[in-house]
């Protein structure tokens, strides 16, 4: 395993607690300066993780061959697409007929960049 997978792993990992120990802390009302400093803390390291996530994956984007970037560029935009759509659907079914279009694709890039490019993100295989 190479270290920039490893780090990747560590960084995920954390962030994964730290999100499951600021949800207690958060739904626990608790009130306290080390609380306090830590939900601060989290979020802090919540916008690193937004930063560090697309440029990780586009710098080991670039590594990949043509053929499985172009897949993985097919399956992003389809899902999108369908997310989308989706959100715009349930939106308008379960809250109300104003739509917020803003909303739904915002929600719909995360999901499906997200899901389409984890692998990309995670794995070194594939390169040229």
């Amino acid at each position: 395993m190479s270290k920039a997978l490893l780090f990747n792993k560590v960084i995920y990992s954390i962030f994964f607690i730290c999100t499951i120990i600021t949800c207690i802390i958060v739904y626990s009302k608790i009130d306290n300066s080390l609380a306090s400093k830590f939900v601060i803390g989290y979020a802090v390291f919540a916008l690193f993780m937004l930063l560090y996530v697309p440029i990780i994956t586009l710098f080991n984007a670039r590594k990949l061959k043509w053929d499985y970037l172009r897949k993985v560029l097919s399956k992003f935009v389809i899902m999108f697409a369908t997310f989308f759509v989706l959100n715009c659907a349930f939106d308008y079914i379960f809250k109300s007929p104003n739509v917020d279009l803003l909303n739904a694709a915002s929600h719909a890039v995360g999901l499906s960049f997200g899901l389409a490019f984890v692998d990309v993100t995670f794995l070194e295989r594939r390169k040229k």
